[in-house]
This record gives C-alpha cells, structure tokens and sequence, in this order.
C-alpha cells in the first residue's frame, strides 16, 4: 500500500506521534511507501521552514517517503519554497491549508501556484480538516474547506491535478457532478464500513486513494476499512498504491 496522506511535525494541541512510529506503522501493515507533508507548516509562520525541517528529516528513508510541499501563495517568495522543494527536495505535490493559512481557493493569488503545479506535474492537496471540531472545544473552531470549493477550485484548473483531503462519506459528491476529471480523494476520513464500497461504485476505483492523515488519526483504522471492503482486489490495489504512485509519478515499491 501506499499512503497519500501523512504528516510529520508538531501539533500545538497535542502530543503526536513522529518519525520512528510512522516507520513501524508502515513496516507491519506493508504500506511500501507514504506521502508526507509537515503537520508543524500548518502553524509556522512560514511553512517553508517546516518543508527544510521535513526534509532534512526524512533523508535516510528517501526510499520510502516522498516530500509534499507545505505553501503559501499569499507570501511573497513562494515561488522560490516551492522551487526549492522541488528542486533540492524532490517534492511530488504541493499541500495547501486555505482555513489555516487565511485565504480562499478563489482567490486569484492562487491561480499562479496551480499553473505552477500543472507545469512540474504536480498534484496540489488540499486539507479539508485536520481534528473534528469537538476536539476543539477549548480554542475557536477552525472549519474545514468545503468540498465545493474544492470543486470549484479543479473546475477552475482543469490542467492541475487536484487531491481532497480528509473529506468525509457523502462530501465528493458535493464537490461537482459529475468529478471534474483532475479531482481525486482520500480515505482518511470515511468512517464506517460499507462507505468505501459505495465511493468505488459511485466514482470508481480510479478516483479514491487510500490515506490516514497519520498522525492525528488512527492509520490502522483506514488500513482495515481497505483491506476488509467488499471490493475487488484489482479496485483495493488501484486504491491502496496503484492510483497514487500513478499520480506522484513514482515507481513501485
């Protein structure tokens, strides 16, 4: 398997879990390779400083984790982060956190990134939420992307390749209908078994890539709603590695 959506980093909430326990989560459910942005970029200022601490981080495992660039196109200087992410770090997509970091997907800053993105051949991520709100009841609420945005946002670029993130059972369909052909979707957040047996017979396998937005989720969870879904092996091996080592442009593992 390969997991499209894991985060490495500090959360100010929380205690999480890093490098050593992504590593034995991967090694004994035989997740071959993971992409994984910085969970600190979401809260620095500049999330490029978390994209070098990433970086520096993950060097010695380079064969089995593959860097997604944290950026902020309403800094100046973000063309440069994400040259260098991708030029010295070897990044295979772009994230992006439009609640966190203040901005909309509409806005126009925005469009330059994905032109940038479709260029490289970059997927561009975008984080519908990291915690559930009732784990926030002690600080403001922050509330997630809209799918529709996320929608919109592919419509708007039909030449970038677009991944939601952290959606949860019945929010793709709200995105467009039908799925603008650049928009794809993680696991991470479909909760219950038989959810992910409906997402493969509404859209097909070849939209849905397996994701566990480790750390701040459960991986095992999403590991065993994949493996025990009533699908096909051909489907849960498109949706498990297939279709994101496809859309990374990475081999096999």
């Amino acid at each position: 398997m390969f997991d499209i959506n894991v985060k490495l980093g500090h959360w100010p909430h929380r205690p999480v879990r890093g490098l050593d326990a992504l590593l034995r989560y991967m090694a004994s459910n035989d997740v071959s390779g993971a992409a994984v942005s910085s969970l600190s970029s979401v809260n620095y200022l500049n999330p490029q400083d978390g994209n070098d601490e990433l970086a520096k981080l993950i060097v010695p495992h380079r064969d089995r984790l593959v860097l997604l660039a944290v950026i902020r196109p309403d800094f100046t200087g973000w063309r440069d982060d994400f040259m260098r992410c991708v030029d010295e770090y070897g990044a295979r997509g772009v994230v992006l956190y439009p609640n966190y970091h203040r901005y909309a997907l509409a806005d126009g800053l925005v469009t330059p990134l994905a032109a940038l993105a479709a260029q490289h051949l970059l997927p561009v991520f975008i984080q519908a939420g990291l915690e559930d709100a009732r784990r926030q009841f002690d600080r403001p609420i922050m509330l997630d992307v809209l799918a529709p945005e996320m929608g919109a946002f592919a419509k708007a670029h039909p030449d970038t390749t677009v991944v939601a993130l952290g959606l949860k059972f019945g929010q793709p369909e709200s995105a467009a209908d039908p799925l603008p052909d650049n928009f794809y979707f993680d696991t991470s957040n479909y909760e219950t078994m038989g959810e992910l047996e409906t997402a493969v017979e509404k859209f097909g396998p070849g939209k849905i890539l397996f994701g566990t937005n480790f750390p701040l989720f459960t991986p095992l969870a999403n590991v065993n709603k994949l493996r025990m879904a009533d699908i096909s092996s051909p489907d849960s091996q498109a949706i498990g590695e297939i279709n994101a080592r496809r859309l990374l442009g990475t081999c096999g593992g």
